[in-house]
């Protein structure tokens, strides 16, 4: 099928008409092929119209695929929300129990150091004598 530019307001009209010439003279070939070989024709057409349903079913598939990997994106996207949002506040009373056995053990090795310091010098002054 040949294209033929054409501006005007009849452009789109003379589009038409050339498509619609084609298809009846597609559906004439088809119909002599019938009437000379109807086995065969009626073969080919079975071919091309499970070819057809084939292509068809795969991108029926191909979209259903695209639509629960674009919903799985949302829900990671949602989730990854809700858990930032959740997170902190149920993380909460750990984080203060956790500070305040820093607080305790900062405390103990302050403690602990003041220990080790006067046994030093316990054992400085009893080398001396």
């Amino acid at each position: 099928m040949e294209e033929i530019e054409t501006h005007g307001p009849d452009a789109a009209q003379d589009i038409i008409d050339r498509k619609a010439a084609w298809l009846e003279r597609m559906f004439d070939r088809l119909f002599s092929a019938v009437q000379q070989n109807p086995f065969a024709t009626m073969l080919i057409l079975s071919v091309g119209l499970n070819f057809w349903q084939y292509n068809i079913n795969n991108e029926m598939n191909r979209l259903r695929i695209q639509d629960i990997t674009m919903l799985n994106e949302k829900i990671n996207v949602a989730v990854a929300t809700g858990v930032q949002r959740e997170l902190p506040r149920q993380l909460a009373p750990y984080k203060e129990q956790q500070d305040s056995n820093s607080r305790k053990l900062d405390t103990s090795l302050i403690n602990l150091n003041g220990t080790v310091e006067s046994v030093k010098k316990y054992f400085k002054e009893n080398k001396k004598r």
